[in-house]
């Protein structure tokens, strides 16, 4: 048996990957989406989840209280705009536990 080298790779055509313009029809283009659920309160599961997030990261009930008030949060602060500060803290009561307990 003889070694013999590989042939050439053959070349992509110039439009594909990231050479390739976005078109509208391509199916990968990232497109947002709200869904209405009767029965079930969005806003108040992602804000449960982004207290949790955040205090499993170790940061402290005031640094996630302020993370709430900062627009570059966007989807936090959008919640505390939309239903306002009491129902944040509210919220990360009931996460946390209430303020002055011991947080494990």
């Amino acid at each position: 048996m003889t070694w013999q080298p590989l042939p050439e790779p053959t070349p992509l055509p110039p439009a594909s990957g990231r050479e390739k313009a976005a078109e509208p029809t391509d199916p990968y283009v990232a497109t947002a989406v709200a869904l209405d659920t009767p029965g079930h309160d969005g806003a108040a599961a992602m804000t449960r989840t982004f207290i949790e997030e955040f205090a499993r990261l170790g940061w402290s009930r005031q640094r996630i209280e302020r993370m709430f008030r900062i627009p570059r949060y966007m989807a936090a602060n959008a919640v505390y705009r939309a239903r306002g500060p009491e129902f944040v803290a509210a919220m990360i009561e009931d996460v946390l536990g209430p303020a002055g307990e011991e947080e494990a």
